[in-house]
């Protein structure tokens, strides 16, 4: 019987005679118990184990689980306008990242054009340099020519 009592449960709102005993000894306990209730002896199990007064659950005060109830629907509420907010909230970010990765393709198409518009002007610029570096020897060497011809035309 010690078997028994360990392998055996008893949970509230049941009787001894509902409990379910493991299922090779089923027929044992079976006698075992009834003989017992014959004699009027308590079982073991059911002095362990004691069956819980169902009675006073028809008192039971349910008035604070409705306002519980009307708490919950409202937090339900609130919790679909939150997600409906937070759904839009989505929406919005989504067409403004769309927004901005075409400003920022139109930037980088913005550089890429200064940048090769820069270089275009940095050449242009470096060939003026050039010319004007060029005419500057032309002209030093048209002055000191033009002395030259002075002397001999002095000489003369």
């Amino acid at each position: 019987m010690d078997d028994c009592k360990s392998q055996t449960q008893v949970h509230p709102g049941e009787s001894i005679n509902s409990v379910t005993p493991p299922r090779n000894n089923h027929k044992q306990i079976s006698d075992i118990l009834s003989r017992r209730m014959e004699k009027g002896q308590k079982s073991d199990l059911e002095s362990e184990y004691q069956v819980p007064d169902n009675s006073k659950v028809q008192g039971l005060d349910t008035s604070g689980f409705e306002g519980t109830v009307d708490s919950l629907q409202q937090l339900m509420k609130s919790m679909e306008v939150l997600l409906s907010d937070v759904e839009q909230l989505r929406s919005n970010c989504s067409h403004q990242a769309t927004e901005l990765m075409r400003a920022a393709v139109d930037l980088r198409q913005q550089q890429d054009e200064l940048k090769e518009s820069y270089s275009e002007l940095s050449r242009e610029m470096q060939e003026i340099m050039d010319s004007v570096d060029d005419l500057f020897t032309t002209k030093s060497a048209f002055e000191a020519k033009e002395k030259q011809v002075q002397k001999l035309n002095r000489q003369l």
